[in-house]
């Protein structure tokens, strides 16, 4: 998923909780009830989100910050806001291992690596 961009920053609007919706429901569209689902992507929100906050009330848990992850930038991104990607999920316990990689740079974000 890549979230709605806006030059003003990482806040919430009425925008990004329609698109969270919309993942949402494209989500219900093409799995069954007990499926494993894995979202991910660049969100372009912070931790304290509505998007983040409407996917975890629909039983996704977010593996970065749920991690005590600090960051999904690296070097190259000198802006404040130090988080754009995330990796939700609706089976924790299908988790073997999750991590943010931050050495090699190849852009401002950071590659995020899921074992299930």
């Amino acid at each position: 998923m890549h979230g709605l961009r806006d030059l003003n920053g990482k806040m919430d609007t009425p925008e990004r909780a329609e698109q969270a919706q919309k993942l949402l429901d494209l989500s219900k569209r093409v799995s069954a009830p007990n499926d494993l689902t894995v979202i991910c992507g660049d969100f372009n929100v912070e931790p304290d989100s509505q998007t983040l906050t409407i996917l975890a009330e629909a039983g996704l848990s977010e593996l970065v910050t749920g991690r005590g992850f600090n960051s999904t930038r690296n070097s190259h991104y000198k802006k404040p806001g130090r988080y754009a990607d995330y990796m939700l999920i609706n089976q924790e316990e299908a988790v073997k291992g999750f991590d943010v990689i931050f050495d090699r740079e190849v852009s401002d974000h950071c590659p995020l690596i899921l074992e299930i």
